[in-house]
């Protein structure tokens, strides 16, 4: 589906930066108040949003609280040392450092929710999402200190789509905020997409390119492209280099959620659907599909139904999808081998609520379940329970040595960045990540 003069987002001032003198003038929204936060962070539902127009439902979410947000904030006063001990934590402030885990510097950007958060190879760059996101920051764990970055070209996106292109971040997605439409009276979501150059601290926008505002927007990078999608559009294969986008087929089902994941071969994709069973009935049916897309012929094929239940997830261990769901059941997929799903050992935590999620670190699968951690381990094909600060329910960045979990900052706490550094793994070859 194109996109019509009258569907573009009002960035008259903000002309696509063409060549490296030429500079992209910003526009920054008006900051909102700062909230409360709840005493214990958890994990957030994830949403229900789609072609079926249901409607968004979180388990347990953190609000603002905070000083001055314009303040850039020094490193933390506290050395982050392994197993950091209760002395060294605020007297009546979060909760010590577990084994494995240290506290970063708290930074300038107060919590948000959707932000894009990606690694560069040598800092977290956040920025966007809801309230307040127009504002962004990077955080070099070796220094354990953030820098404030120059000011978007563009309003804050949300549940939009983001990635490291070697070069540059790029984010798309629909704006957090509504804009007029293109009728009178009519406001709307607008799409739009940018780039950020850390080494320059400067901004470009990038073309729309071919996807409208879905709710829920997902991509990959393959080395070459930036692969976007969502359940309302065609997809997008965008290539940073040309800044030329290519259209491919949709995703061949709806979804209300979906990961996505680069095998180095396809995109491989986990799609769950939300079914309505009438107005009678209490609650609502799941059903699960995998697929994957070959960039080279432009062409899905379906792949395996998957035996989960509920809300589910997946990450590539460097070999198989490992998926899991909110009833704690796991199985993993070879997609080439044809052989089907594999079930795989529960996960060995609690039930809770919230939704899975998780990503790959390393040799490992970390899998987050509401302030509750475990590692899936290829090499012996088990899950390991890990310490996890209680408070934590985010999702991790790996940046090759620790993992990132970025929360931002609270009024009266120590918490902004958590760094978790996995136990060292056995030599089974070279690690594919």
């Amino acid at each position: 589906m194109g996109r019509g003069a009258g569907d573009e987002e009002d960035l008259t001032p903000l002309p696509v930066e063409r060549g490296a003198g030429q500079e992209a003038t910003s526009s920054v929204g008006a900051e909102a108040p700062p909230g409360e936060r709840f005493a214990v962070r958890r994990s957030r539902s994830w949403w229900v949003a789609g072609l079926v127009g249901l409607a968004a439902v979180l388990v347990g979410a953190a609000a603002l609280s905070g000083p001055d947000r314009k303040h850039v904030a020094t490193p933390a006063s506290h050395p982050p040392a392994t197993g950091e001990s209760a002395a060294t934590v605020p007297a009546g402030v979060d909760e010590p450092a577990p084994q494995d885990w240290r506290r970063g510097a708290a930074g300038p950007l107060y919590h948000r929710d959707f932000a894009a958060q990606v690694w560069t190879g040598h800092e977290l760059v956040v920025w966007g999402g809801d309230p307040d996101g127009d504002s962004g920051a990077a955080y070099d764990p070796k220094a354990d200190a953030w820098r404030a970055i120059a000011p978007a070209p563009i309003p804050a996106r949300c549940q939009g789509a983001s990635a490291w292109t070697g070069h540059e971040v790029v984010v798309w997605g629909r704006a957090c905020r509504l804009t007029p439409g293109p009728s009178p009276g009519r406001s709307r979501y607008a799409t739009a997409g940018a780039a950020y150059d850390p080494v320059a601290d400067r901004w470009r926008v990038i073309p729309a390119g071919p996807i409208e505002a879905g709710s829920v927007t997902t991509s990959v990078w393959t080395g070459g492209q930036w692969v976007v999608f969502n359940p309302v559009s065609p997809t997008g294969a965008f290539d940073p280099a040309s800044g030329h986008w290519r259209i491919l087929p949709p995703v061949p089902r709806p979804f209300a959620s979906i990961a996505a994941q680069w095998t180095g071969r396809e995109v491989v994709v986990l799609g769950t659907e939300i079914l309505e069973k009438g107005p009678s009935a209490v609650g609502a049916s799941y059903r699960h599909w995998t697929a994957a897309l070959d960039l080279g012929t432009g062409r899905w094929r379906e792949l395996p139904q998957p035996p989960l239940e509920l809300g589910a997830t997946a990450v590539w261990d460097g070999r198989r999808l490992i998926a899991w769901d909110q009833n704690l059941n796991a199985a993993a997929l070879d997609p080439s081998a044809g052989t089907g799903w594999q079930n795989l050992a529960a996960l060995p935590v609690d039930f809770t609520d919230c939704s899975p999620q998780g990503a790959r670190l390393g040799a490992v699968v970390f899998a987050e379940q509401c302030g509750q951690g475990v590692l899936w381990r290829p090499w012996d094909q088990t899950w390991e329970r890990v310490t996890h600060p209680k408070s934590l329910a985010e999702v991790p960045v790996w940046t090759g040595e620790d993992a990132l979990f970025w929360v931002g900052r609270f009024a009266g706490s120590a918490d902004g960045i958590w760094l978790y550094h996995p136990p060292r793994t056995p030599d089974r070859g070279a690690d594919p990540g």
